[in-house]
């Protein structure tokens, strides 16, 4: 992870809008941010963790409320760094409000996460941000972003917390946790032949007869169902060819009553051929002529008529322009004479102008009175400021002398930890030798359990596991020799067998095959050696079934007693790490040697350190106070020097507002104002609004009546043109009407109607010539279509009659051949699935019974495997491996970094101990390094975690951040921060540092500096290269 730029509102003590842009600050591969104590640096860190995985470390229950700042509404984090294998660009925000009307209420935080996808930002999971960094909060928080007091804590930590850890960062390590997988296997497995066995039985038994005798009747319904569909067939054409007869019998009937309802119109059409040809001749003749004389008188009649609206319209028009003429010329007299009350309005304006400045000067000669007061209390103010500032600097350097020695508080504490570490770990060693007695006891009744189904030893008295398994052996060895000597008898048997067979074949007086001799009187009986057969055969097998039994016994029990083994060994393990442990312990005590305090009494250092918190929390509300009293003389003084220079510009407008006087007074010369000393501003200003409205009313009134003058003119002109123009249009259309009539007078004369009233009947009548006329096509084309018709059928129907009784029948014959066809079908589709259902059971048998030999062998040896992996030692192994390469990795930096004089190593139980070779190579606790040497450890520890977490997540960016104050480490710790710090900067990663300590700026290429001010809180002063 690397950070690109940071922007903080609300959050602690930042109350206003701060952005950092780290992007300069890591190119200088090593920088800083500086700032007192309490200025906000921290904040920094947190509020990166904040965004991104919503934790807040400093608070436990309420963190929406009490990480904003009291004087702030809105908290707002917009964190964007780099992350992954390449280095993609992420964005994490967090905003929460607080409620206007409730102060206590805040909203909760709403997170959103962003990623940089070309040249946009698209939403994402936090899931996939977290994922790209490689590492839960707990663990970013001790590799990648380390807060303020747990730079130390890899180092310090204990073996179980360190081998969690070491599990969460390289998470390849759970794959070596193989007791919870084997287990699960195990009970998949089981489950697995349960359901297979179970699945065989549901299967059921399937047997051959029953399926070929299946197969023999769907053949056989084969054959029949042919034979019923070429009936069907047949049938089915006869009864096609009859319907076919039916259909032309009954049209040609059909066609002969239409042919007898065609003639009988033929009447009706001849007339309405007559009506049609005189309607079309009419039509020719008259029509044209008749509608443009129809069309020429409406025309007329309404040209006329608007000719009259135009004329009354004029005469207005013309009574209008006279009117409004008179109305403008006095209307413009008043227009020309508007200047005096221009000038009036100026005079007023002027006058309220000198009013108004004589008022600011009496308002300002005012305030620079109170102005002076002011000063000299402010000065007053400052002096008794700095004597209360001398009395806290008084008191707080006693305060100082009064705190106990926090160095050996902090050794005390440290030897009480261990002690209780020690406690702590004897009591786990001994849960887990219980634990490992349960597992012994639960061992031991399985073997019990194992005797007891076995009959012959059920009975008995409980056996050990060893007696049990030498019972089984001796119990092996005596069915051998048992089922040998059955096998014998077994034979000697077969061969009397064979000789009553020669028995069945002899006869009296006839010579036996075997010794010669006639007679015969006791030959041997078949019963009886059958009956022995039988009987052997049943023990053999049962003998043998037996055996089988015991030789599962014996695997069981051969499970068991690894099982006890490694519990035994487990066992004898854990006895001689209490026995080290409580060695420990006892030299641990030895070391006490504070006078004041005893081993047993934590409670007295609890309350020494409660009492150096109170006394350090007095110390830093004292300091608070002697700040506060600091920037508050600061503050007067600004504002001192801000009252004086406000006097010094109120002088200055004083003397600006006597100059505009004099100008107003001599632009006022020859104005009479006495009649306006008593009279108000406000009636001063309101002749002065009058005067400038009936100056811009006359002016509205001049322009909007000349306006109104022109309108009025064009609109006379324009109906002077329109009477014109509509007069000769009438007298256009009279002339073409007089032409018109005399046309029709000619055409009557020329045709066989009397007058235009004939005419006009006969066209009156309004014929659909093309209706018409297709109605009567239509009726001589059917005419001729049902008479071609009906000579086809009468050839089709020559030689032809249709039998309805015989066509019923065979349909009859056809329907019963069909649900013959249906049955027979249907009884093929029920045999065909039964045959298909009876196939898929004999092959999923097969394939399930298969399956379940492999299942049934894999279930024992997950058995074998379960009790092998029980427990975690194994896990502990491997990640013992990983610290100790951890350990090499870190070493080679911690080593040149002590001028090779220390060097970390691992003890046994997992803890880091110190190699001091300026001491004979002899071996320490890492809790014996000085505070300069514990940083450089714990620098090369997380040096060397950041590179393994790097590897691992695939990033290119090889960063870290420290927040540690480094203010409790002595000048010559100091000198090791620094040589140490100085290191860094020739190795290709990043590193940002948090401190107070001004000495380590001159360390550090590049530097931010943060202040806490009253005023606007926690700000970015300012950076430096």
């Amino acid at each position: 992870m690397l950070p690109v730029k940071l922007t903080l509102e609300g959050i602690y003590s930042y109350r206003e809008r701060q952005t950092i842009d780290f992007t300069r600050l890591t190119e200088a591969r090593l920088f800083g941010i500086f700032g007192p104590v309490g200025s906000g640096k921290s904040t920094i860190l947190e509020a990166m963790i904040y965004a991104i995985y919503g934790t807040i470390d400093r608070l436990n229950n309420d963190v929406k409320y009490n990480v904003m700042n009291l004087q702030s509404d809105r908290l707002f984090v917009d964190f964007e760094f780099r992350a992954g294998e390449d280095g993609r660009l992420y964005r994490a925000t967090v905003e929460c409000r607080r409620n206007k009307k409730r102060f206590a209420d805040v909203s909760s935080p709403k997170y959103l996460y962003h990623v940089w996808e070309g040249d946009e930002w698209l939403p994402c999971m936090r899931e996939e941000v977290v994922g790209a960094i490689g590492l839960t909060a707990q663990n970013f928080k001790r590799v990648v972003i380390i807060p303020q007091g747990k730079f130390q804590e890899f180092l310090m930590l204990r073996d179980k917390e360190r081998t969690d850890m070491m599990m969460e960062l390289f998470g390849e390590l759970r794959r070596y946790d193989l007791g919870g997988r084997v287990a699960y296997l195990e009970g998949e497995t089981t489950r697995r032949v349960i359901d297979l066995r179970g699945q065989l039985t549901g299967l059921g038994e399937v047997s051959g007869e029953q399926l070929a005798e299946r197969k023999q009747r769907y053949a056989a319904l084969q054959e029949e169902i042919a034979g019923v569909k070429k009936e069907i067939h047949e049938g089915q054409e006869q009864m096609e060819r009859g319907k076919k007869v039916k259909q032309l019998t009954d049209e040609r009937v059909a066609r002969q009553e239409e042919e007898r309802k065609l003639l009988e119109q033929r009447e009706a059409m001849a007339g309405l051929q007559a009506r049609m040809d005189e309607y079309e001749r009419c039509l020719q003749q008259f029509q044209q002529p008749l509608s443009r004389h129809d069309e020429t008188g409406r025309r007329l009649a309404e040209s006329a008529r608007v000719l009259s609206g135009y004329r009354e319209q004029l005469t207005a028009k013309q009574a209008e322009l006279t009117r409004f003429s008179g109305q403008f010329s006095q209307l413009k007299q008043a227009y020309e004479g508007r200047d005096v009350l221009k000038e009036r309005a100026g005079q007023l304006e002027r006058l309220l102008h000198l009013r108004a400045i004589s008022k600011e000067q009496d308002e300002l000669k005012e305030r620079h009175r109170k102005g002076e007061e002011i000063v000299v209390a402010t000065r007053r103010e400052i002096e008794v400021l700095q004597e209360q500032l001398r009395e806290q600097k008084e008191r707080l350097e006693q305060l100082n002398q009064s705190i106990p020695d926090m160095k050996m508080l902090s050794d005390i504490r440290e030897w009480y930890n261990i002690q209780q570490h020690l406690r702590e770990e004897l009591t786990r060693w001994q849960e887990e030798l219980a634990g490992v007695d349960k597992e012994i006891a639960r061992e031991e009744g399985e073997v019990r359990m194992v005797q007891e189904q076995y009959p012959a030893f059920g009975t008995l008295q409980a056996m050990t596991r060893e007696a049990l398994q030498e019972a089984c052996r001796e119990r092996q060895e005596q069915l051998a020799a048992t089922v040998q000597k059955m096998r014998e008898e077994w034979l000697h048997l077969s061969t009397r067998q064979r000789l009553v067979d020669f028995a069945r074949e002899l006869s009296e007086g006839e010579p036996c095959p075997l010794c010669g001799a006639l007679s015969h009187p006791a030959p041997l009986h078949v019963t009886e050696v059958e009956g022995e057969l039988k009987e052997k055969a049943d023990r053999v097998a049962g003998l043998e079934e037996e055996g089988k039994m015991l030789e599962r016994m014996m695997s069981r029990l051969a499970v068991i007693g690894e099982r006890l083994r490694s519990a035994g060994e487990r066992k004898e393990q854990i006895i001689r790490q209490q026995a080290v442990v409580r060695e420990r312990l006892r030299e641990h005590l030895t070391r006490f040697a504070w006078e004041g305090f005893t081993p047993d009494n934590m409670q007295y250092l609890t309350d020494e350190m409660n009492r150096v918190a109170l006394l350090n929390k007095e110390k830093g509300e004292r300091e608070m106070v002697r700040g506060n009293t600091e920037k508050s003389i600061e503050q007067k003084r600004v504002n001192l020097e801000k009252y004086v220079a406000r006097l010094d510009e109120i002088s200055r407008e004083i003397v600006q507002r006597d100059s505009q006087t004099g100008l107003l007074r001599e632009q006022q010369a020859g104005f009479d104002g006495k009649e306006y000393e008593g009279l108000p501003d406000t009636e001063v200003g309101k002749e002065l609004e009058g005067c400038r409205q009936r100056f811009d009313q006359v002016g509205l009134d001049y322009q909007r009546d000349a306006a109104r003058l022109q309108v009025i003119e064009a609109d006379f002109r324009k109906w002077e043109g329109s009477v014109e123009e509509k007069s000769k249009e009438v007298t256009r259309l009279q002339q073409e009407l007089e032409e018109e009539v005399q046309e029709l007078e000619r055409l009557l004369k020329d045709s066989a109607y009397p007058d235009l009233a004939a005419v006009r009947e006969v066209l009156a009548g309004k014929l659909d010539l093309p209706g018409v006329r297709g109605e009567i096509n239509r009726y001589r084309e059917q005419v001729h279509a049902v008479q071609v018709r009906k000579a086809e059928l009468e050839v089709l129907l020559a030689g032809v009659s249709y039998n309805e009784e015989e066509h019923v029948a065979l349909c009859q014959r056809v329907e019963a051949a069909v649900v013959r066809e249906r049955e027979m079908l249907a009884e093929q589709g029920a045999l065909g699935s039964q045959i298909k259902d009876m196939e898929t059971r004999v092959a999923v048998r097969e394939k399930i019974e298969q399956e379940l030999e492999g299942l049934e062998s894999r279930l024992m040896n997950l058995q074998m495997l379960k009790g092998l992996f029980r427990g975690n030692d194994f896990v502990k192994f491997v990640s013992s491996i990983y610290l100790q390469n951890l350990c090499n990795a870190a070493n080679e930096r911690f080593y040149r970094m002590t001028r090779q004089r220390l060097k970390l190593e691992l003890s046994e139980e997992n803890d880091f101990v110190v190699r001091d070779f300026m001491n004979e190579g002899r071996v320490r606790s890492a809790r014996t390094l000085s505070g300069g040497q514990v940083f450089q450890a714990s620098l090369s520890l997380a040096l060397a975690l950041t590179d393994n977490i790097r590897h691992l997540t695939g990033s290119s960016q090889n960063f870290f951040f420290l927040d540690e104050g480094f203010g409790s480490l002595d000048r010559e710790s100091l000198s090791v921060v620094f040589e140490t710090l100085k290191s860094l900067r020739a190795e290709n990663r990043v590193v940002g540092l948090i401190s107070h300590v001004e000495e380590m700026q001159q360390e550090v290429p590049a530097c931010l500096f943060v202040e806490n001010t009253v005023e606007r809180g926690s700000v970015v002063i300012k950076d430096k290269n």
